[in-house]
């Protein structure tokens, strides 16, 4: 259920602002990203305080819809090539990256209004920009009854 003031803001605005902002992960680097001119510090939901650098974030958040493809997309520039280098190493050698979009309204950095959450599906990093797709759930590299029903798995099953 969506807050009076978050109903508000999506549909005519306000005083307030929203902070969008990225946290991309493999597991062991993390990197806190905002979208603008100035670094954000602000309460996660574990309840600790994290440091979001800002940069030129473009995000296009996915549409609703029954078609199985409710990809994320964005594409960011870092002038520094700090997260281009770590995508770009972490895409290369097939790590799993995971990503969390939030939503922080100006009035209250102490909690997100928004949380979603991605694994990081294809990309592209050039020398000024990486462009990332993100999903909700990749279902096609999903096994189906989530066993492989090999010959050391189920030995009945080899013919001899």
């Amino acid at each position: 259920m969506t807050s009076p003031l978050l109903n508000r803001l999506y549909s005519s605005g306000g005083t307030e602002i929203i902070h969008p902002t990225l946290e991309i992960t493999d597991g062991s680097v993390r990197h806190f990203l905002t979208n603008g001119y100035e670094d954000l510090e602000v309460g996660l939901e574990s309840g600790l305080l994290a440091r979001f650098i800002a940069c030129s974030i473009s995000v296009a958040l996915p549409k609703r819809g029954s078609d199985g493809k409710q990809d994320l997309k964005f594409a960011l520039c870092n002038i520094d090539g700090s997260v281009s280098g770590f995508l770009r190493a972490a895409l290369r050698e097939r790590r799993e990256i995971n990503l969390v979009y939030r939503e922080y309204i100006s009035t209250d950095l102490s909690y997100p209004s928004k949380i979603l959450r991605y694994k990081v599906k294809s990309g592209s990093v050039t020398a000024t920009e990486a462009q990332i797709v993100a999903g909700y759930f990749n279902l096609l590299e999903t096994l189906w009854l989530r066993y492989n029903y090999t010959g050391d798995f189920a030995p009945g099953m080899r013919y001899q």
